[in-house]
């Protein structure tokens, strides 16, 4: 696939199938989030090479952190090692990258690795990575009108105070695993998405499942309520 004006500028992806593809493989759940991990780099690269402007992976829900004490353990002790091992993959690739949620409820290794990654890539250019870490699109509404009335700024917007602030409006959102919601994902920014799903789980997620779903993208005429 070559980079074309019809590609998206936003994709957003819903990671979903990791445990189910642990089950089928006879295997503990922290492999699925393992090879999940191997896919997101996967489709991050994908995306760079169509010249996609801007990516936003859901890696856990706010909802998740009701999840068992192990099963969160895991997933941290995988965000860590990820995080650590490519940071000079998003360096050799110019990948900005920038986390959104509630940040400060997640453990604090993982909180200072969040901030070290954002300070070191944020003069990169090629693609902007966004992590949705602890993120749910109800909570990050409800926080910022707390703080646009706590705030009284009559030259601040609403958006101002959102999480997802840095976020463009999503041209294309794909979610994998089979089901076919949204999740409490990134509620304001996909009000004109267009929705992609796919049984395929996402540790079985390919590149060319990826440019299936931007194919499928660039054949719909986007009318944003027009006629």
């Amino acid at each position: 696939m070559k980079i074309s004006k019809k590609n998206p500028k936003h994709v957003a992806i819903v990671m979903d199938g990791n445990g189910t593809w642990s089950i089928k493989n006879n295997l503990q759940k922290k492999e699925g989030h393992k090879k999940g991990v191997k896919t997101a780099k996967k489709i991050v690269s994908s995306a760079i090479d169509i010249g996609i402007e801007n990516i936003t992976l859901f890696a856990l829900s706010s909802e998740n952190l009701n999840r068992s004490t192990l099963e969160l353990k895991n997933l941290f002790d995988i965000f860590f090692y990820s995080f650590s091992e490519e940071s000079e993959y998003l360096e050799n690739n110019n990948i900005k990258i920038k986390f959104i949620g509630d940040l400060q409820k997640l453990p604090k290794k993982i909180k200072e690795q969040t901030l070290s990654l954002e300070n070191k890539t944020r003069n990169n250019k090629k693609i902007n990575l966004f992590i949705a870490l602890n993120y749910g699109g109800k909570q990050d509404i409800k926080q910022a009108i707390k703080k646009l009335l706590k705030d009284g700024q009559k030259n601040k917007s609403f958006e101002d105070f959102l999480y997802s602030k840095d976020l463009p409006d999503v041209d294309l959102l794909i979610r994998t695993g089979g089901y076919k919601r949204l999740s409490n994902f990134l509620l304001w920014q996909i009000s004109y998405s267009e929705l992609y799903f796919t049984n395929i789980l996402w540790p079985n997620f390919s590149k060319k499942n990826f440019y299936n779903a931007i194919d499928w993208y660039k054949n719909i005429n986007r009318k944003f309520g027009k006629n």
